[in-house]
């Protein structure tokens, strides 16, 4: 094809869309956006902006295609199982549209040089676990990045836009802010400073027909008063607080779920009590009796996994029963009552597993379906496509505001919640060097465990370094410069430490000067 030809091709190919108000085709061209996560919502938002005729795409995914994928990941076809999904992603994409460039990466993200986020102009998030959104989140800000942070699971689902402060976006209406904070000074008021505002609020109530009057008379003179007031300090005040940024993503989670791992170390120090340990368990059981791992592309392999995983059912229905219906009551049952019991503790704990169960739960697979998905990433890809226009000084619509919406496909409803920046938040706040972490532990669980808990998240911290506190008694629990403070064995409960009560860790010496965080916030709950 002649350059000419190519250029009509081009023009035609994306034709449509430029007939949108607003719209410019060379920012699309000369765009460039990452997404964070090629699954079911990456592959549907790769798609829209590839269509769109981006002109470059950064994949980042560090897993490969997997069967289960097939059914909502249309990038991907039978016989791309084991191959990297950012990888195979990026070659159907250059399908579709073949002036696009695309840049795949199948690494961590935390792992990628910072010079890979910089070169993007928005980046989106459609991960599937908390902590790589709290890393992804926490370089967004660290880069001034607009981010589109977008999940489902089974039936619902939610969007979130994330605009830093320093982007260089606009967003929300400086006139419809300085109206809010009126309204917030007005509810403010004292009786004694402004008797007349609410007399005549009282007179309202009353004379429905005179509140014309009575607005002019009495209201609009203080109101307009407050505006003169809020106006002169709007810009240095309020307007770095509500102006051209949006809460962060751990404004909405404070402290993240308790990690996987961390669960799954727990549940193998003792016995299942629920039906997902009892697969935890039959795995760890697996590589006693075989020697290695299991392999869930391996079908023996999985059968196997099955049968161990239900032994572990059986004997943890037979526990609670046990529990619940003791000799001496089992003497006074008949055999339809003792039934009755076997069904409904069968119930509690669900039926016999199925084999696509072991994957399912190892591999903390989330509930999900096609057409959520589809709803999702859309939203995701239209909030991105505007945050882009406005980057480049275009305007095709206003970013999403508020900047979260949350969707139950069950009901076919839309929520948009009107989310508050924390002047709290680890990441966004005014508080540098914390950490709030959930920890899940044994019953048992000794001071020595926390420190093996905080390796197995991915906090290295040397015992020998760290100090653990009570941050309400400040009693101490963990010393190492005291020989009477520095027992790992010493149990929790031993402390009275009980379920969702804090410790703190602080760090002493050589970590006080070297490591970012000051402050861990450690919730404790128990398995």
């Amino acid at each position: 094809m002649s350059e000419k030809n190519d250029q009509i091709f081009k023009a035609r190919m994306f034709a449509r869309q430029q007939l949108i108000d607003g719209w410019n085709q060379d920012i699309m061209d000369n765009g460039c956006i990452m997404i964070v996560g090629v699954g079911a919502l990456g592959c549907e938002i790769a798609k829209d902006f590839a269509l769109m005729g981006i002109g470059k795409l950064v994949l980042v995914d560090l897993d490969t295609v997997e069967t289960s994928n097939l059914s909502r990941q249309m990038l991907f076809k039978p016989g791309d199982e084991g191959r990297p999904k950012a990888e195979v992603a990026a070659e159907r994409l250059r399908e579709m549209n073949p002036y696009l460039k695309v840049d795949f990466y199948f690494e961590k993200l935390q792992k990628l040089p910072m010079s890979v986020f910089e070169e993007c102009d928005v980046i989106i998030a459609a991960l599937d676990n908390f902590n790589a959104r709290l890393d992804l989140n926490k370089i967004c800000l660290r880069l001034k990045k607009p981010m589109v942070e977008g999940g489902t699971v089974g039936f619902e689902g939610h969007v979130q836009i994330v605009i830093p402060e320093g982007s260089g976006l606009e967003y929300k209406v400086r006139e419809t802010e300085v109206e809010k904070v009126v309204d917030q000074k007005l509810w403010e008021l004292s009786e004694n400073d402004y008797p007349t505002y609410f007399e005549a609020l009282q007179e309202i109530e009353r004379l429905e027909d005179q509140i014309d009057r009575i607005r002019s008379n009495h209201i609009d003179p203080v109101k307009d008063q407050i505006r003169k007031q809020v106006e002169a300090e709007f810009d240095k005040v309020y307007a770095k607080k509500v102006l051209d940024l949006t809460p962060c993503y751990r404004c909405l989670v404070p402290i993240p779920p308790a990690d996987d791992k961390l669960v799954a170390a727990c549940t193998l120090k003792g016995l299942p009590r629920n039906r997902n340990h009892c697969v935890i368990k039959a795995e760890v059981n697996f590589e006693k009796e075989y020697g290695f791992k299991p392999d869930m592309a391996v079908d023996e392999d999985v059968f196997k996994l099955k049968a161990l995983a239900q032994q572990e059912l059986e004997e943890l229905r037979q526990r609670v029963f046990n529990e619940n219906v003791p000799p001496e009551k089992l003497e006074t049952l008949t055999q339809t009552e003792i039934q009755e019991w076997k069904d409904n503790i069968k119930a509690t704990f669900g039926t016999d597993f199925k084999f696509e169960e072991m994957e399912n739960i190892l591999g903390n697979k989330i509930a999900a379906i096609q057409s959520v998905s589809s709803i999702i990433s859309s939203i995701q890809s239209q909030e991105a496509l505007k945050l882009l226009f406005r980057l480049h000084g275009r305007n095709i619509g206003p970013p999403m505001n508020p900047p979260y919406v949350n969707y139950n496909g069950v009901y076919g409803q839309f929520d948009h919640l009107d989310i508050i920046k924390r002047d709290d938040c680890l990441a966004c706040g005014d508080i540098e060097g914390e950490e709030n972490i959930q920890l899940v532990v044994p019953f048992d669980a000794d001071i020595g465990y926390i420190f093996k808990a905080m390796r197995i998240i991915g906090h290295e911290i040397e015992p020998i370094l760290w100090m653990m506190t009570n941050p309400i008694t400040k009693e101490l629990y963990w010393n190492p410069y005291m020989p009477s403070m520095k027992d790992p064995s010493v149990k929790l409960n031993a402390l009275k430490i009980k379920n969702n009560d804090i410790i703190i860790l602080t760090p002493l010496g050589k970590a006080k000067l070297e490591s970012e965080i000051k402050k861990y916030n450690i919730v404790i709950t128990y398995m």
